[in-house]
């Protein structure tokens, strides 16, 4: 359809887009942070790996994903851009790339009892799959929204809608996520995969199915684009690579803190999800609020200073938490109160370089006569998964380094063992796995954990675990018997009755419960977190109780003065090579109008 739309029909549509196309964010950003943000915590404080096996996985997809990245999505781009469907150019990829990769999220978080190197392999050739449908719905997505308007006005609108809703999207994954899985882990990450791939999926579409593809100005090109000329248009805009790189700079700077921050509040504070629960309440409530104002405030301070005052507000933010602490315990309200600047601080300046970078396409019509959407827009979210590479690399060196990682395997392994005595069918079962945990526990009686004794000892157990064909299931590491000890044990009573603390496990009465005539009106489980009696936890004596200050300055050095460094890099380039003002985008689109007209 090359006819041109009257003002008013334009004007109909794009109102009814905006809105389908927004709100479809919600469920993608969901998705999107159940990776971005907490595989990483998953797989530390939910796998038992070796440091080993944690930082092979790490690097395979921190690198081995960014150079598979490097080569799929400027191609997806360049697929997208030579699209002719009959549903459209964009929204056969955004709906297809959204049922393979809510499958594949199902799949990375539903197939857990894989040990060691085994899981190493299946969770890369998970994530890479994921990595590579995920791709078909961003770019998609992303090169649809430059194509939904051309008006100034409009584009701030439907950007600021998309990035609020947005999000919305990634406060409700990081606010459930934490909340459904510290102290249940496994069980809480696959019931959290079913429950955000579903609405993934539901979401985008309704950018299929609500969102309508309006006419250009101009026929397009009906050929398929080439490689060659995809890299052509990526290299000879010159604004699109300085907006790559300021991009890139943000985004990384923006994941430190909430990728750091289950590991800043268990070794500060105590391991729970409440606690993160009001940090990234405090982070994206402000963010929503903060992207709503962004209109008004854009308006009164032009982007360009909304930048530099949105920068100074988040490194205040950072300072504040990198100094807050030290002398006196860290109190989670006060916290908050940091994360609320660094928030709407970074919020601001994201939605000003999203505006900056959309409008990149209008420059490339401008300077070159073509606007190419999916190609440039291809470009953003690969930078931000190139951080996502990035960031996993710095987590990865900053847990290894300073020893965090294996002191949170004690969590790890507790919260393996939770998930498998659960499983248990029977009580009579669950009483003889306590009973051979306290049979191996007997045998260290007496010996200091760092001596030689000990360690041969505690080989020795790990072989006879391998060797009993009832404990050889359950992948417990003789190493983790101390902390799987002092697990508190619960007992479920009858009816109203609630539930009954029959103290750690190394204590538990196991001749009591035996004498307990078919044990009656009694299911147990272990609790590896808080409970309502206060009795410290196994997890907070096995790693908050043996922090060192070395893992206190690097856990929180990474999680403030590393973004502090990379927004100032992102400010420091927008300001000295970005030239897309709101004045330049207005003489672009007044060439672009005059050039249409004399093409008619």
């Amino acid at each position: 359809m090359n006819e041109l739309l009257t003002e008013a029909e334009r004007k109909r549509i794009f109102n009814s887009n905006k809105w389908f196309f927004s709100v479809s964010g919600i469920g993608r950003d969901m998705a999107y942070t159940l990776i971005s943000t907490f595989l990483l915590n998953y797989i530390q404080f939910g796998v038992a790996l070796s440091l080993a096996q944690f930082t092979a996985l790490s690097v395979i997809i921190g690198v081995g994903g960014r150079i598979w990245d490097a080569v799929n999505d400027p191609i997806m781009g360049a697929i997208i851009e030579g699209s002719h469907f009959r549903f459209g150019k964009f929204r056969p990829w955004i709906i297809i790339g959204a049922l393979l990769s809510g499958l594949f999220i199902i799949l990375m978080f539903g197939i857990q009892d894989i040990p060691g190197w085994r899981f190493v392999v299946f969770m890369s050739v998970m994530y890479l799959l994921w990595e590579s449908t995920f791709t078909m719905n961003d770019i998609g997505y992303w090169a649809m929204l430059p194509s939904l308007s051309s008006v100034r006005e409009e584009r701030d609108t439907v950007t600021t809608l998309t990035v609020l809703f947005a999000g919305v999207g990634a406060i409700i994954a990081q606010g459930v996520i934490p909340m459904m899985t510290v102290g249940d882990m496994r069980a809480g990450y696959r019931q959290i995969a079913l429950i955000i791939a579903i609405p993934f999926v539901a979401c985008q579409s309704l950018a299929f199915f609500g969102v309508k593809e309006t006419p250009r100005p101009k026929p397009e090109n009906e050929e398929k684009i080439s490689v060659a000329k995809m890299w052509k248009t990526i290299c000879r805009n010159d604004q699109i690579l300085w907006m790559t790189l300021a991009m890139l700079f943000y985004n990384i700077a923006n994941m430190m803190l909430i990728a750091l921050a289950a590991n800043l509040l268990y070794l500060e504070i105590g391991y729970s999800g409440n606690l993160y629960f009001y940090v990234v309440a405090a982070y994206g409530i402000t963010s929503v609020l903060v992207n709503a104002l962004y209109p008004f405030l854009v308006k009164r301070l032009k982007r360009r200073r909304l930048q530099n005052y949105s920068i100074l507000t988040a490194v205040a933010g950072y300072l504040a938490i990198a100094l807050m602490g030290w002398l006196n315990p860290m109190n989670i309200w006060v916290l908050a109160a940091f994360v609320v600047l660094v928030s709407a601080g970074q919020s601001l300046f994201y939605m000003a370089s999203i505006v900056n970078m959309t409008n990149c396409v209008e420059y490339n019509d401008y300077r070159f006569g073509e606007r190419n959407e999916a190609v440039v827009s291809t470009l953003r979210p690969f930078m931000a998964k190139f951080a996502a590479a990035v960031h996993t690399l710095l987590v990865t060196i900053v847990l290894a380094l300073s020893g965090t990682y294996l002191l949170s395997q004690s969590i790890s392994a507790l919260e393996v063992q939770r998930d498998f005595f659960v499983r248990l069918g029977t009580s009579k079962d669950k009483i003889t796995y306590m009973e051979k945990v306290q049979g191996y526990l007997s045998e260290l009686d007496g010996l200091a954990a760092d001596t030689t004794e000990y360690k041969t000892r505690i080989e020795e157990i790990g072989s006879k675990i391998a060797e009993d064909e009832f404990m050889c299931r359950f992948q417990l590491d003789s190493r983790y018997l101390l902390p799987l000890g002092d697990v508190l044990v619960i007992r479920q009573l009858d009816g109203k009755q609630g539930l009954q603390e029959l103290g750690r496990l190394n204590k538990v009465d196991i001749a009591a419960l035996k004498n307990e005539s078919g044990y009656p009106g009694s299911a147990f489980f272990l609790e590896v977190g808080d409970v309502p009696s206060g009795t410290l936890s196994a997890v907070n004596l096995h790693f908050r109780e043996k922090r060192s200050l070395s893992m206190r300055l690097w856990v929180r050095a990474a999680a403030s003065l590393v973004p502090i460094a990379f927004l100032l890099l992102s400010l420091f380039t927008q300001k000295k090579k970005f030239v897309i003002d709101e004045d330049y985008y207005d003489k672009m689109m007044k060439e672009i109008g005059l050039r249409n007209k004399s093409d008619i």
